[in-house]
């Protein structure tokens, strides 16, 4: 939980993940001129004035409808507003006053005190003047703004931090960082919302409903973690430009941030194509990783033919452990967890130089790299040079193995560094560099 806490509501495109993004100075939420684009809530440190607080951009509010979606932003965002401090309810001023703003503002009134009536849009003087109207919803504070071209916004920031006590937001964000990442409908935010035991991202049949890449503080066990929810992963040739484009490169990006991917996978489908080019993006990542079969009450196989599977179709992913769910349920969550720490034990693993020589010695002397052209393959010594990933330094004569030698040598060198759940990186150096 954080303090200074500032949340964003309004009906569909007003403009309020445009807000958001003006706000933090980046392009965090996805912006683009189509009705309901966010639906989770997406959360951001900001900073106005000396004062820090957290900004929390919600999906566009409905609030009557049969669409199961819809109904579940609704109870995201009320859930929301009762936490915030300050709430920027965002209107459209070229639209005027519609019933659904009247409907909003009847759920807001209770809170009245914290809300800041905002009349996005109001790009002109004239659409400045006309956004007077809004006053008309009952609400004593009304902001003009122009979220995309800045218009007005310190205005409107000098009174947010006016709201709030402490300079600097109470949170937490620190821990473990996790990402699930997988093909869309295999069960992701599902998995997110067992583990948070509360719906946090918003969890539809529909493929494709979570778009932005979510960030949620976490504990298990006294522990922290971040948790890091990601759309859904698509064949390229299915991807358009515009949200989902947006989506996949928040996807990889989550990959590169975290400490430990979980791959989750259809137990009742088996492994994809896509599958392994997102099992491909991980293990050239050099991230940890956790293989989830989810949907395992669902599957045609055991659990050892999944396993067999899984160690068949993603060969290169061979130091993740795999693990089972049906995240509908919340099975397997603990032995999700346990793996998750010990991979993360693994790839935060640190030897002394005098270790790592020794073990490298060891293979060597095992099993030589193959003469090239009657040369003999010399190591020098060898360091570790940091973690996250485990990263081995091999000073040699020749920098240039062989690849399959190369992949040997890995493994045996993770058996010998104990680094049993995690990739390590190897890095081959000349004497002379």
């Amino acid at each position: 939980m954080a303090g200074n806490r500032v949340v964003i509501v309004g009906r569909p495109n007003v403009g309020k993940s445009t807000l958001f993004n003006r706000v933090i100075k980046r392009r965090k939420a996805i912006v683009e001129d189509v009705p309901g684009v966010t639906r989770d809530s997406v959360e951001a440190l900001a900073e106005w004035g000396g004062k820090e607080f957290l900004i929390v951009d919600t999906g566009g509010l409905i609030t009557e409808s049969s669409d199961e979606i819809l109904s579940k932003v609704r109870k995201v965002i009320e859930r929301e507003i009762n936490r915030a401090d300050v709430i920027l309810f965002v209107v459209d001023a070229r639209s005027g006053i519609t019933p659904l703003d009247e409907e909003i503002a009847n759920l807001l009134m209770p809170l009245k005190d914290r809300v800041l009536l905002v009349v996005n849009k109001a790009d002109t003087d004239r659409e400045e003047e006309a956004s007077l109207e809004f006053y008309a919803l009952g609400f004593e504070k009304l902001f003009p703004v122009s979220a995309l071209h800045g218009r007005g916004v310190g205005d409107l920031l000098d009174e947010v931090v006016k709201r709030i006590e402490s300079p600097k937001a109470q949170i937490s964000y620190e821990g473990t960082k996790i990402s699930f990442v997988g093909r869309p409908n295999v069960g992701k935010s599902t998995l997110v919302n067992a583990l948070l035991k509360e719906e946090r991202v918003i969890v539809s049949p529909v493929a494709g409903t979570t778009r932005d890449a979510v960030e949620v503080p976490f504990s298990w066990k006294g522990e922290n973690f971040v948790l890091i929810d990601t759309a859904g992963v698509r064949r390229p040739s299915k991807v358009e430009f515009g949200i989902e484009f947006f989506a996949v490169g928040r996807t990889i990006k989550a990959i590169e941030l975290s400490d430990v991917v979980c791959l989750v996978l259809d137990a009742s489908e088996g492994v994809t194509r896509q599958d392994k080019r997102l099992g491909g993006l991980i293990e050239r990542r050099y991230r940890a990783c956790v293989i989830v079969w989810n949907k395992v009450d669902l599957s045609p196989w055991t659990e050892e033919e999944l396993t067999a599977i899984a160690r068949k179709e993603l060969f290169f992913l061979d130091f993740a452990p795999v693990v089972f769910t049906v995240a509908t349920r919340g099975e397997g969550l603990e032995d999700l967890m346990n793996e998750v720490n010990q991979a993360y034990a693994d790839f935060t693993r640190q030897h002394k130089t005098s270790y790592v020589n020794r073990a490298v010695q060891r293979i060597f002397k095992e099993k030589p790299h193959p003469t090239k052209k009657g040369r003999e393959v010399k190591v020098y010594y060898a360091f570790q040079e940091g973690i996250k990933p485990p990263t081995v330094v091999i000073i040699t004569n020749d920098p240039e193995w062989k690849e399959s030698y190369k992949r040997f040598f890995i493994k045996r060198l993770r058996q010998e560094l104990k680094i049993n759940k995690a990739p390590l990186k190897l890095i081959l150096r000349g004497r002379e560099g």
